[in-house]
């Protein structure tokens, strides 16, 4: 495992729905996810996995399968998501503009530099560049 890729949310929609307007891209980008770390927040679990895919059965069990490979890593937010409730609220309040807690919860991961991460796998490159240029993490979209 050469590389540790965190995933935002809109990497792996794009990647199960064929309708997606990133399922090109993310398939592009899914050819780079073999011999990598692969991490995925939890709250990007709650996304992806919403009604609309529990209806999609053959998409959720391919979801399944690559959650299941020993390179995907399911990180807890437990340590994050204080800090990023507070920001998201602060954010929307004081900033001009708006995150989601999930992205504030991916922002929150990204600053922590006990974790090593390489790359984030995202389709909103402008929500994360201002945390990824601190740690010198690249975008790959």
């Amino acid at each position: 495992m050469n590389k540790v890729l965190l995933t935002d949310t809109g990497f792996w929609l794009g990647l199960l729905d064929p309708t997606d307007g990133y399922h090109e891209r993310a398939n592009i980008i899914a050819d780079y996810l073999p011999d990598n770390r692969i991490v995925v927040p939890w709250p990007c679990l709650y996304e992806v996995i919403c009604t609309r895919l529990t209806r999609k059965r053959e998409q959720l069990l391919a979801f399944e399968k690559l959650l299941a490979d020993p390179s995907s890593e399911l990180l807890d937010d437990s340590q994050y998501k204080d800090a990023a409730l507070r920001r998201t609220f602060e954010m929307n309040r004081t900033a001009g503009y708006s995150h989601s807690l999930v992205d504030a919860v991916v922002r929150e991961i990204v600053l922590d530099d006990t974790i090593r991460l390489d790359y984030l796998i995202t389709f909103n490159e402008r929500d994360f560049a201002d945390v990824c240029a601190k740690r010198r993490i690249d975008i790959f979209q």
